[in-house]
């Protein structure tokens, strides 16, 4: 007789209800309290709008809530409901977790002195995670002293008509917009939601101020921007400041490619040999690649002289940038001028180049903000509770990002990874003796106490940004 193993199916499991109270997100509730008994927490409570209303949950509350529900991963306000049935967020929040409505009628209260006041929170929270992370981190990984950050823009497309805000950008999309300040590491420095057809350069001063806040002239400090940025608000704001910029040349402001004839000192870009392998492993010639300066002599300050410093890529017709046999077989220059005040002197005209391709990493922050924490769309109707919204978001990225640097600061993951690591743990609710106990698998015990350890390991604080000391001994 012939053996034929059987089909094989999943075995099927019976499903009980029980009364215990199971939760899937123990990590959440670490990551409140680790913040609740931080100095940030009072900074963040004196952002808020006042809710004096004797059935009022309290500003706080709500606020941490909807912090908690960005760090969860909820794609909009309604998902608040889930909340309600999850044991471990009803016994953080000291009962009932509120409802959407009530969120929606927070979001309504913050005023204009709010917002500006929230803002202003996000610049001053990075700098004291930064500060804690110098602290903490091994020296191979510890933030520079010197900070370096980018500033964007970003169109937030919408579907719906009654939003306050709504408007075609230049480009023909109909949503709101928004504006934004990101350093090296990923962290927030400021959020501006605005009318979608605003201009991209309205307000970057004061955000530029803002990401400074707290940096002394002499203070080494750096900003990258694109073509927008490169107007006289935002170069005499840098100068006044003492930060060195690097902004992409803008033709219309410096006429910079009618200058190109005037280089003539182009340098081969000099490529590492860690460069030169990965090419040769890919069986790849490295682009031709050159760079000069030329200096430019803005209109509005005729004693000014800024370098503007080019670079140019040899493209072949019909083919890629840097996919090339040979010059003789026909092509031309691709040119690519960026404004700076940094000094040549001290520094190499490819060094500029470098530096200010590293605002690209801008661009993956903006779509972790977007698809990370949902800020393509916004919930509310008033322009006012948007921006309230989306600078809640970006607390909460802070919060995750600094979990991130914290966790593998050599390789620190996005929201989705972080969530299923140190967020969506399950546990068990018990009370006993009078205590609280949440039970956790080991495993997940470990990562946590990991956490903790590494949050808690340095007490910090950061009285010249406007934070008191908050929080019992330990925590930053």
């Amino acid at each position: 007789m012939k053996y034929t193993n059987p089909e094989w199916h999943p075995r099927v499991v019976k499903i009980v209800p029980t009364k215990e109270k199971l939760t899937d997100s123990v990590g959440l509730g670490t990551m409140v309290e680790l913040f609740d008994q931080s100095v940030l927490s009072q900074g963040f409570k004196e952002c808020l709008p006042r809710r004096v209303h004797a059935r009022s949950h309290g500003s706080y509350r709500l606020g941490l809530t909807l912090v908690s529900s960005f760090l969860y991963g909820h794609d909009s306000i309604d998902d608040l409901k889930e909340f309600q049935t999850d044991p471990a967020l009803e016994v953080i929040m000291r009962g009932e977790t509120v409802a959407p409505r009530t969120m929606g009628d927070f979001l309504r209260d913050f005023t204009e002195e709010n917002l500006e006041a929230l803002n202003a929170y996000l610049a001053k929270m990075a700098a004291a995670i930064r500060d804690h992370l110098r602290a903490v981190q091994p020296e191979e990984h510890r933030p520079k002293e010197a900070i370096h950050v980018s500033i964007d823009t970003t169109m937030h497309e919408q579907t719906g008509t009654k939003m306050e805000g709504l408007a075609f950008n230049y480009d023909g999309k109909w949503g709101l917009d928004s504006q934004v300040v990101f350093d090296e590491l990923g962290f927030s420095y400021g959020f501006q939601l605005r009318n979608g057809d605003v201009g991209n350069n309205v307000g970057s001063s004061k955000m530029i101020e803002q990401a400074f806040l707290g940096k002394k002239f002499r203070d080494e400090k750096y900003l990258s921007g694109d073509s927008a940025y490169c107007n006289q608000d935002c170069i005499t704001t840098c100068i006044r400041l003492g930060a060195k910029f690097t902004f992409t040349a803008h033709d219309g402001w410096t006429h910079w490619k009618s200058h190109i004839k005037e280089i003539d000192d182009w340098e081969p870009w000099q490529y590492r040999p860690e460069e030169l392998e990965q090419f040769e492993a890919g069986k790849r010639k490295p682009p031709q690649l050159e760079v000069g300066r030329f200096l430019w002599r803005p209109s509005w300050a005729e004693n000014l002289r800024l370098p503007v410093v080019v670079k140019r890529t040899w493209v072949t017709e019909g083919e890629d940038h840097g996919l090339f046999d040979e010059q003789s077989a026909g092509g031309y220059w691709d040119y690519y001028g960026v404004v700076t005040n940094m000094s040549l002197y001290f520094g190499t005209k490819q060094q500029v180049i470098e530096h200010h391709n590293k605002r690209g990493n801008a661009e993956n922050f903006i779509r972790e903000e977007k698809y990370g924490y949902d800020l393509k769309h916004f919930p509310c109707l008033k322009l006012n509770a948007n921006r309230a919204f989306g600078l809640l978001a970006l607390v909460a990225h802070n919060i995750l990002r600094w979990v991130a640097l914290v966790e593998k600061p050599e390789k620190p993951h996005f929201s989705k990874k972080l969530r299923r690591r140190f967020i969506f743990i399950p546990g068990k609710v018990v009370r006993h003796a009078r205590q609280i106990i949440m039970k956790v698998p080991i495993h997940f015990f470990k990562e946590v106490q990991r956490l903790r350890e590494a949050w808690r390991s340095s007490p910090r604080s950061a009285p010249a940004l406007g934070f008191g000391i908050a929080g019992p001994p330990g925590a930053l």
